[in-house]
């Protein structure tokens, strides 16, 4: 066996930071790093060639991407709101002439329930639901292993299902979820009391009225379209990641009483926090690397 046969490079391309790891097929985590997003067309494809390239140090078997969509059929992406540098890029072709390596791609929700599947809080879960709770909302349905996608074959943007009392979205829509079911929401709010998210945690836990009232209308939020993907898909298990999932003790009361008001509707299933950590999105991408056959471009 070749050294390059087994060291699979990942990367999770969010609206503000880039996580990339080199793992192996088992998951192992060999070497990491954090970026922050390129933000000019000009260069992002040769930066984040060059990160890659540092971290690997050499050969790499195959490398994942998970990204915020949408990403279509040609795995090319197609979000000028939160990574317009890449939105148009060839990054999938560009990688593999650099790299000799296949290079496969698929939404960022994907990539990170599929570290949670075979990794974290989602061992064992026939159907699993992945809720990310950052830049914005991802979600990710894996049944056996394989995730839901549309007819057109691309991954669904359960992020801007409508929910009631929501703000206008980038999308052009009114009332999407993840204007205030995202982590960027939650910060927002905390920002409105004069803190960070952080400090509004640890004064709700402490009782502070403001910052309990954040985080129950937060745990609202994050209920209100769940309620929803569980009357639809019926997971059986759904696990909570992100960075707004690190606050899930200021919010779980909240989130419970959305999930309990809805009786009949679902089998209600268990709400777990993501454990594999924030390299989850990354390391979903490097064993992706490992089969091609579930991903949603491959090139």
């Amino acid at each position: 066996m070749s050294i390059a046969s087994d060291r699979f490079l990942g990367v999770d391309l969010g609206g503000t930071g880039t996580r990339i790891v080199l793992a192996d097929a088992s998951g192992t985590v060999l070497a990491d790093r954090s970026v922050a997003t390129a933000t000019d067309p000009r260069a992002a494809v040769v930066d984040l060639g060059d990160a890659l390239a540092e971290v690997a140090s050499g050969p790499v078997a195959a490398i994942g991407i998970g990204a915020s969509g949408p990403i279509d059929r040609d795995g090319v992406i197609r979000n000028p709101d939160t990574l317009p540098a890449y939105t148009g890029a060839d990054l999938v072709g560009a990688l593999r002439d650099r790299f000799a390596a296949p290079v496969v791609i698929d939404n960022d929700a994907v990539t990170a329930a599929h570290a949670e599947a075979r990794l974290g809080a989602g061992r064992g879960a026939r159907s699993l639901l992945m809720v990310t709770l950052g830049t914005g909302v991802g979600v990710a349905m894996l049944s056996d292993g394989v995730p839901l996608r549309t007819a057109a074959g691309t991954h669904p943007e359960a992020g801007h299902l409508g929910v009631p009392g929501g703000a206008p979205c980038y999308c052009g829509r009114s009332s999407c979820w993840e204007q205030s079911a995202s982590r960027s929401a939650l910060e927002a709010g905390a920002a409105r009391l004069g803190l960070d998210l952080d400090a509004a945690a640890g004064v709700a836990r402490a009782g502070d009225p403001a910052a309990t009232d954040l985080f129950a209308a937060y745990g609202e939020a994050v209920g209100t379209g769940l309620v929803d993907l569980l009357t639809l898909l019926g997971p059986d298990r759904v696990v909570l990641g992100g960075g707004g999932a690190r606050f899930l003790d200021c919010f779980r009361e909240s989130l419970d009483d959305v999930l309990g008001r809805v009786v009949g509707c679902y089998d209600r299933p268990s709400v777990v926090p993501a454990t594999v950590g924030n390299l989850a999105g990354a390391l979903g991408a490097a064993l992706l690397g490992t089969t091609a056959s579930r991903v949603l471009r491959v090139r």
